[in-house]
């Protein structure tokens, strides 16, 4: 083993699974059989932190505008509804952590219309609990409420520090297209994020495909670069074309899934996010920032 094998060897890790998952549009009940028995594997394969993807219920399915918000309001699972404590005790039980996407129903009373609904990522924890529920804060307009789609946005970023077998990281969340917008990294980040779970649901391709395909590794290789963290993405099989990976902190590709379902779980370097982050300036700028020149800018 080299010098450099060997000190890449010793950067503590975490166990994470990726559970890229069959999914069909609509079919909540035949997407939550498959994800828990994914799940289940997960736990087999001794992953620490489990990952579905995003609104892995009802596959994210599309309609008009009417028809969606009718059908995603049916297929909306409320944060105490049978689903959510279905995974609950599943993590408790395995005492694994798991980040779940889901569409998310809100009270009664929450919207003028009736209940809003979140695209949303649940934080449970081995024990059970739910440590916070991220709402997908940057929706596309066939996504938005306010627009074409069913989705209200959320307005805030969580990260929580969790001890896993190599030590504590902070882990955070967002979803899908939230990537695309640079402040979204740069928010969790601010928070001490050194490892994002981002569910995903769309079509993925590597790198050896043209840039206007391969959008989703370049963007999260250059969030993964430029915020010092670490990014897993997973994605649907069969609703979507899976392709789910991972990026250290560096930009690098760690791993990428096919297009078939799998559940894979990798070890994930957070550690040397957690290095690179120590140094006062970071290796890609953090520490260089000037806050008070770009509110001048920015506020708008």
């Amino acid at each position: 083993m080299s010098a450099n094998s060997a000190n890449e060897a010793q950067v503590p890790s975490v166990r994470v699974a990726l559970c890229q998952v069959y999914t069909e549009a609509w079919d909540s009940a035949g997407n939550f059989r498959r994800l828990m028995e994914g799940l289940e594997e997960a736990a087999r394969q001794g992953a620490e932190l489990a990952i579905t993807p995003e609104c892995v219920l009802h596959g994210y399915g599309f309609a008009d505008r009417e028809e969606l918000r009718l059908r995603t309001l049916e297929a909306a699972e409320p944060l105490d509804g049978p689903r959510i404590a279905a995974v609950r005790d599943l993590a408790r039980r395995t005492g694994m952590d798991i980040v779940f996407g889901f569409a998310e129903r809100g009270p009664e009373a929450e919207g003028q219309d009736g209940p809003r609904l979140h695209n949303s990522a649940a934080f449970i924890s081995r024990e059970g609990a739910l440590l916070w529920v991220y709402r997908k804060v940057h929706c596309r307009d066939f996504e938005s409420a306010e627009y074409a789609g069913a989705f209200t946005p959320g307005d805030r970023f969580y990260v929580s520090p969790r001890r896993y077998d190599a030590g504590e990281f902070p882990i955070g969340a967002y979803i899908c297209f939230d990537r695309e917008v640079a402040e979204a990294t740069r928010c969790l980040r601010a928070l001490g994020v050194q490892f994002i779970a981002c569910p995903l649901a769309t079509s993925t391709f590597p790198m050896d495909q043209p840039p206007a395909r391969a959008d989703n590794e370049i963007i999260t290789r250059v969030r993964a670069a430029e915020n010092e963290v670490c990014i897993a993405v997973i994605n649907h099989a069969g609703r979507f074309n899976g392709g789910s990976f991972v990026v250290g902190p560096m930009g690098e590709l760690i791993c990428r899934l096919g297009e078939e379902a799998e559940v894979r779980t990798v070890e994930v370097p957070v550690g040397a996010a957690a290095r690179l982050q120590a140094h006062a300036r970071g290796w890609m700028g953090w520490g260089f920032r000037r806050p008070e020149v770009y509110a001048l800018y920015l506020n708008a």
